[in-house]
């Protein structure tokens, strides 16, 4: 495979100015009313409209040891039981807290930048099963399916991420090569892989974890995928 220039890694900070350089590392639990699962980390899993999801907070074991400072990382482990196809997206994937405040999921992708080797995910690290990645991003998933449906790339969600990411040199090859990409995801599939969220904000407490269940066949919402957390 011929290597291309590296692009400049992407990075995050934004959101470490608002909630400070000493911000104390948030440590995230599933509640007491979440439904428990066991596998890496502490993890909980709730099912809306066929769409099974696991999510497994301190599951990170890679390099930068600190990332838990600069993002949230989450593992999400999806399952379609559904009938019909299902949208993953960033910008349906998000944690908020109990005073509304929304941390978003972060794209560790710069689909303007030049792409490494490095970066390109051969054999993924986590199961992925009928799933079809997002047109934009086969750049990163050479043997992964490239989903031919309607999937149009959103710059105004993207790019913001991107500035951030630059400015702490960040995603490293690991958080690429372990991240859950956009894409769908036909019944009977799975995919899986992290999220990396915003930093939490330092008095964030109880949070939510809220999962839009998509129709990739129409673009309906069949119902929002929710799993409760406590901050320490």
């Amino acid at each position: 495979m011929t290597t291309h220039t590296p692009f400049i890694a992407l990075a995050i900070v934004g959101a470490l100015a608002a909630t400070g350089c000493g911000r104390t590392q948030a440590v995230l639990t599933p509640a007491p009313n979440a439904t428990a699962v066991g596998g890496p980390g502490e993890g909980a899993v709730a099912t809306t409209a066929g769409l099974r999801v696991e999510a497994h907070a301190q599951a990170w074991q890679w390099g930068p040891e600190d990332l838990d400072t600069k993002v949230t990382p989450i593992l999400l482990e999806v399952h379609n039981d559904a009938s019909v196809p299902v949208v993953i997206r960033y910008n349906r994937i998000a944690l908020t807290d109990s005073m509304g405040h929304r941390f978003a999921a972060m794209p560790p992708y710069d689909t303007d930048g030049t792409l490494t080797q490095a970066y390109t995910v051969q054999n993924p690290f986590y199961g992925f099963d009928r799933f079809a990645v997002a047109p934009y991003l086969s750049r990163w998933y050479p043997r992964f399916s490239r989903y031919d449906g309607a999937f149009a790339y959103d710059p105004t969600y993207y790019t913001p991420y991107v500035t951030r990411y630059r400015q702490v040199s960040l995603p490293t090859v690991e958080m690429v090569q372990r991240a859950l990409p956009e894409g769908v995801l036909s019944p009977g599939g799975r995919a899986s892989g992290f999220v990396y969220f915003e930093p939490l904000d330092r008095d964030a407490r109880t949070l939510t974890l809220a999962v839009d269940v998509i129709n990739a066949n129409n673009g309906a919402r069949l119902g929002v995928v929710r799993i409760p957390f406590r901050a320490h």
